[in-house]
């Protein structure tokens, strides 16, 4: 797999011929455009602003789409290359949406590289490369799907599982903040969610019999504000049923069943059901003080009857206490 930055090439695209073109000058250097500046009021309503791409979805109803209408079907053809930028990563999976503020974009790769690129050129403005921990543990390739942006700074997420807090115009490394254990099998491929103030985040991990979670983070400093688990310490026994929704005998020794459980009372710390997907935040949801993360459930099968493979959390995020969340 080359190690050219295709996709971003693609939304560098511009209408002409497709003549050839050179690569952009490397450098690091602060961001002589404007550096990200995006309050809570300008990504609530991102959505007004076609030319930005302020969040993985472009919106926080993440709907991926661009209301852009200038390139259509009458003038496709007519695309070329506009510019193109080498890695610094070979022969690995690509898998974030960079961001666009303001004539700059912000991209990450795998192992946690993040590149400031001028969105019309493609010259560099500043490029870090994260220096793994002692312990890293993913299942699936060492992917990154991109930051979120508060204010002028960007969050990024890591394979050794911290959280990472950066100077949109430099790339200086502001604060970082443990997010969990990376020799229990947690790792942070996702995008984070920037709101009020706040940094959201879930977990990896589902392979590896983690407690799943999602944590909230002070965007200015790092403290831990809030977490929710995925994975309650008691309810999550399933029933005790012999027989299923339409009377089949399910043959089950609840007794043994029991016993199993009985052997093993901290079961809730290792059955996933990871926060793996970027949270989902409607605007309606977000004036309700509110962001829908999607639940995923492992693939094993667990000794009690637990009927729900997929589900869907609610958290408040200013009311944390009412759902019991702990710091």
């Amino acid at each position: 797999m080359n190690s050219r930055i295709i996709a971003v090439a693609a939304l560098g695209l511009a209408i002409g011929g497709c003549g050839p073109s050179t690569p952009p000058p490397a450098g690091t250097a602060p961001v002589t455009k404007t550096a990200a500046a995006v309050d809570a009021a300008r990504l609530t309503a991102a959505d007004t602003e076609p030319g930005n791409w302020m969040a993985p979805g472009r919106t926080y109803g993440e709907q991926h789409f661009s209301p852009l209408n200038k390139i259509d079907a009458g003038n496709v053809k007519q695309l070329g290359l506009a510019w193109y930028y080498d890695l610094d990563v070979a022969h690995r999976a690509q898998e974030a949406t960079p961001l666009v503020i303001d004539g700059v974009m912000y991209i990450t790769t795998s192992y946690n590289h993040l590149y400031a690129l001028d969105a019309a050129t493609g010259k560099e403005f500043w490029h870090y490369k994260h220096k793994m921990g002692a312990v890293t543990t993913y299942c699936c390739g060492p992917n990154n799907r991109g930051v979120a942006v508060m204010g002028d700074k960007l969050y990024m997420g890591t394979l050794d599982a911290k959280l990472l807090a950066f100077d949109a115009k430099t790339g200086k490394v502001l604060w970082s903040t443990q997010i969990a254990d990376p020799e229990a099998g947690y790792s942070e491929t996702m995008a984070p969610v920037a709101v009020n103030g706040k940094v959201l985040i879930g977990t990896n991990g589902g392979e590896y019999g983690i407690r799943g979670f999602v944590k909230a983070f002070d965007a200015n400093d790092g403290k831990l504000l809030w977490t929710f688990d995925t994975i309650p310490e008691t309810g999550s026994e399933g029933t005790w049923a012999t027989k299923d929704a339409t009377q089949r005998d399910l043959h089950r020794d609840i007794a043994a069943e029991k016993t199993q459980l009985a052997k093993n009372a901290g079961f809730f710390k290792t059955l996933a059901r990871p926060m793996e997907l970027t949270c989902r935040s409607g605007r309606s949801l977000l004036e309700r003080r509110t962001f829908i993360p999607r639940v995923r459930r492992p693939l094993s099968e667990y000794p009690m009857n637990i009927f729900y493979i997929i589900g869907v959390v609610v958290v408040i995020l200013f009311v944390a206490s009412f759902l019991g969340l702990h710091a």
